[in-house]
């Protein structure tokens, strides 16, 4: 049976989970990030928690508030996980310095099995799509997982934009 579903999976599927592999690979290392490389794997686990809910369950309105719920409290927890040891704002440069890590490839990864498992178990039993315990459940994972990357991004947008203004007030006062 295993074998079945990982033919049948679409090649899309398998170039998603490379591109996560090569991202979150690349977050074990010491790096600096433009602004625009922070908000990428964010943006993207965002898109596919939302477009995974969608699919599988639609809009409903509890489905959609146990997402949101479960999202803004990830998202809290990770904003408040930011440090200055792991992250620095290098305004001079206009980029983004971050300590390597293996936890982005770890949440990638989960997020993908996870999004995987639901499709499967979608497409094998169908009744699924209305059962609203296995839609809250799923919502609510997929809900937590994309607040823990989207409470660190707009955390480090903060940071980026208050070390910008600093830099902006101090070389408008060296210049004056």
């Amino acid at each position: 049976m295993l074998n079945q579903l990982i033919s049948n999976t679409p090649i899309y599927v398998w170039a998603i989970l490379g591109f996560l592999a090569f991202r979150g690979i690349k977050s074990s290392v010491d790096r600096e990030l433009t602004v625009r490389a922070v908000v990428i794997i964010p943006l993207v686990m965002l898109a596919l928690s939302i477009q995974g809910i969608l699919s599988g369950f639609g809009a409903d309105p509890l489905v959609l508030a146990a997402w949101l719920a479960t999202m803004t409290a990830a998202a809290a927890v990770s904003w408040n996980m930011v440090s200055d040891k792991n992250i620095r704002i290098l305004a001079d440069r206009g980029t983004v310095f971050y300590r390597g890590s293996w936890g982005p490839l770890v949440m990638m990864m989960a997020i993908f099995v996870m999004k995987y498992i639901v499709n499967v178990a979608l497409h094998v039993n169908p009744a699924l799509h209305t059962n609203m315990q296995f839609a809250l459940i799923s919502t609510a994972l997929f809900g937590l997982f994309s607040g823990l990357f989207l409470g660190k991004m707009l955390r480090v947008l903060i940071m980026y934009k208050q070390a910008m203004s600093e830099k902006s007030v101090f070389t408008n006062q060296v210049t004056a």
